[in-house]
């Protein structure tokens, strides 16, 4: 899940460029950095060609966050000074979207760099950068002028009478304003202000008790006995903990588990001992609780913040705030949305639960209808599991690293109608040009994808690959845009992931059935980006609904259980036979065998998330959250005899990030995902003619009108849940 805080970080951002309406600031934008032309000013700013990744040093960023955060000054100041009169769409809120477009491309290229270079200078340039920022957006000229005079312009006939995707544009923008606490009075303003400011100092109150609990919690044991069955390996280890923590004097013997190098973990699936099983579940559960740095009184007081915030901006509660920009619209219908699926997941998911202690107590010796938690990876470690025959491992031959990408891209241009051609690259070391004739990449691994319109020619995009892991790289997935280009300009976006690496010379490199899943996924995020293109540059990709911006990625996913998409790449690496139909077909059964709990396990964590913001005040003020959690989750959960602790506490998504009062979009957008999926499966799982269409109502579209009216306009109807098969699974018929 983790993968997905990219995409708050890009629709923070709010990823803008350059267009030709007329400059507002003393700073002008660089020219492109094309391979073999002279270095840029601003190499950190928006480009008409590709990025110049060797200039952007660290002693850069701060240089050119400075002219970024004086071009802004100058574009809002002037801003202010348009009169009512003199409003025109271009002067005002394509201005307003433009005024901060350099800063915020600043900001994006840094943090991408940060994640894929790893360079410590770039690290502080980040934080120094980050402190420039935030002295800006506390002195912002002209704030209260520019949203009066968006206010009334909106209004004008002028405004009215615009194209149907500059009136979208321009309610999304009246909305942020309203988000923002447009239109209150100068008190109400100056306490949303406070509040703001209130709810970041929580969230690195938050994110850093996570960071002490993670290092702070370890058990201290004097009796081998209390270790029985750990290897010598790990006791080794937890001897050296020990000694490091000083915890036993000289001549004495003691072992230490920790959440790092002695891990709790091993001991709940290898240890004998059930006490020291349940100090170490304890122990690997402390990360937010009252065994660690505790974040319970940090939470409270979020929520009553969030719920303050709502309020002062006009909204019954903090996920009615949050929905407003969503597809639901409100909290009631998001919660609805997931309380109906996790009614219809229940038979599947309580056949799971009753195959699962049948498993577990042939495993204990005795009959099991509840389960203490530090004895569930014990017991599963030597209780069978998993059908019969099957094994994901047999897959792997199939899977050839080269064949898996070519493959990805001949499928993206058989459905999308484009054309995709490999470009040859170069790495040039600071302050020296890139070869005549090659793109610019920040590392000598990364691959350029150049796409065009298979019909036109138009170049759509540009998709940069940075597959492998490396020292100093993020170990996570993620596709970032990186530039969306005007009307007849590509548009510029990476895939970042940290799939099995290229193994010694010599051998065949191949990859494991996940590493599928990350690459499709991710590539389904990155045709997003590259075939969004319309009127404005404002209503991208990533402009659309969050809870509509995973659908393409999930989307994709479903070609990597199809056999006939793995017919057409998945051949012996040694003997080119091509994968056998049997283990195809076993590859597609497994899909929701293995899925019913984690579905359930975030329609949970949705529910609560939703409760907590809606009904904070009824149900949670003043009361524990562990016993609030267990209450409204008990019906849903496995049946522990000790329930975990409330995972909110240390859910970072849901209580520092935008995912708060919406991490059931992740599960919205797999029901879309697997809905648009059935036309597909109806009219042919590759067919071009049902991928024309995809491309032209969906992935062309970005974020040109409501999500929902994209949807309609591919599938002719309201999405059905019912297209989301997992919860029927293992059901009683």
């Amino acid at each position: 899940m983790k993968i997905r805080k990219w995409f708050t970080l890009v629709v923070a951002l709010g990823v803008v460029g350059m267009s030709p309406a007329a400059e507002l600031g003393a700073v002008d934008a660089a020219p492109a950095a094309m391979a073999g032309q002279e270095a840029v000013a601003h190499p950190f700013f928006r480009t008409r060609g590709y990025p110049a990744w060797s200039a952007m040093t660290a002693e850069q960023a701060v240089a050119d966050a400075r002219a970024a955060i004086e071009q802004a000054r100058a574009r809002l100041e002037a801003l202010s000074r348009v009169s009512l009169e003199e409003a025109t769409f271009e002067n005002t809120f394509l201005a307003y979207y433009e005024a901060e477009e350099n800063l915020q491309q600043l900001q994006l290229f840094l943090y991408h760099l940060m994640h894929t270079v790893g360079d410590p200078e770039l690290q502080k340039a980040h934080a120094q950068v980050v402190e420039m920022v935030a002295e800006f957006e506390a002195t912002r000229p002209g704030t209260e002028e520019i949203q009066e005079l968006l206010l009334k312009a909106a209004e004008l006939p002028c405004m009215q009478a615009l194209s149907p995707v500059k009136r979208h544009f321009i309610d999304k923008i009246l909305l942020r304003l309203r988000l923002n606490g447009g239109g209150l009075t100068p008190e109400k303003r100056a306490r949303l202000a406070e509040v703001n400011q209130q709810l970041k100092e929580q969230a690195m109150l938050y994110t850093a008790n996570l960071e002490a609990g993670a290092g702070d919690w370890h058990l201290v044991i004097t009796d081998a006995a209390e270790l029985d069955g750990m290897s010598a390996g790990f006791m080794e280890r937890a001897s050296k903990a020990a000694q490091a923590r000083g915890v036993c004097k000289e001549g004495e013997q003691a072992w230490v588990v920790n959440l790092s190098d002695a891990h709790a973990g091993e001991v709940l699936r290898h240890c004998t001992v059930a006490e020291t099983r349940r100090k170490c579940w304890y122990g690997a559960n402390a990360v937010g609780t009252a065994y660690a740095a505790d974040n319970e009184p940090v939470i409270h007081k979020i929520l009553a913040l969030r719920q303050e915030q709502a309020e002062l901006c006009g909204y019954r509660h903090f996920a009615d705030m949050k929905a407003a920009a969503l597809m639901m619209g409100t909290g009631e219908k998001a919660l609805s949305f997931v309380d109906e699926m996790l009614q219809k997941s229940k038979p599947a998911y309580d056949a799971w639960v009753r195959g699962e202690l049948a498993r577990l107590s042939a495993a204990a010796g005795c009959p099991l209808e509840e389960l203490a938690p530090w004895d569930e990876a014990f017991y599963a470690r030597t209780a069978p599991a998993g059908p019969a025959g099957f094994d994901a491992g047999q897959l792997t031959p199939y899977f050839e690293a080269e064949a898996v990408i070519q493959g990805l891209m001949r499928l993206c241009e058989r459905v999308y109608g484009v054309r995709v051609e490999e470009a040859e690259t170069d790495c040039p070391a600071p302050g020296m040009a890139c070869a005549a004739g090659k793109v610019e990449v920040w590392h000598p691994s990364v691959r350029v994808f150049r796409v065009y319109d298979a019909a036109t020619g138009e170049h759509l995009g540009n998709g940069y690959l940075d597959l492998y892991p490396r020292e100093g790289k993020r170990w996570m997935a993620w596709c970032m845009p990186l530039q969306f280009g005007d009307p007849g300009e590509p548009n510029l976006a990476c895939v970042v992931t940290n799939l099995t690496p290229p193994p010694a010379e010599g051998q065949a490199h191949l990859l494991h059935h996940g590493d599928l899943f990350a690459l499709f996924h991710e590539c389904g995020h990155l045709m997003h980006m590259l075939l969004s293109h319309g009127e404005l540059r404002g209503v991208s990709a990533m402009d659309v609904e969050s809870d509509f911006i995973e659908m393409p990625s999930q989307f994709q996913e479903n070609w990597i259980w199809e056999p006939a998409t793995l017919a057409t790449f998945a051949v012996h690496h040694e003997t080119g036979e091509p994968l056998p139909q049997e283990l195809a077909r076993q590859l597609a059964e497994s899909r929701n065998k293995a899925s019913v709990v984690i579905h359930m396990r975030m329609l949970c964590a949705a529910k609560l998330d939703l409760e907590m913001h809606m009904h904070y005040k009824e149900r949670f003020e003043g009361r524990a959250l562990d016993a609030v959690a267990a209450e409204i989750l008990r019906p849903w959960q496995f049946p522990y005899t000790t329930p975990y602790p409330c995972e909110m506490r240390n859910f970072i998504y849901c209580m520092t990030e935008s995912y708060a009062a919406s991490f059931y979009t992740y599960k919205w957008s797999e029901v879309l995902a697997a809905d648009a999926f059935t036309r597909f499966q109806a009219e042919g799982v590759l067919n071009p003619a049902t991928g024309a269409e995809y491309r032209k109502e969906i992935l062309s579209r970005g974020g040109s009108a409501p999500a929902i009216q994209l949807f309609r306009n591919f599938m002719g109807r309201d999405p059905n849940t019912d297209a989301l098969k997992i919860y029927t699974h293992g059901a009683d018929e």
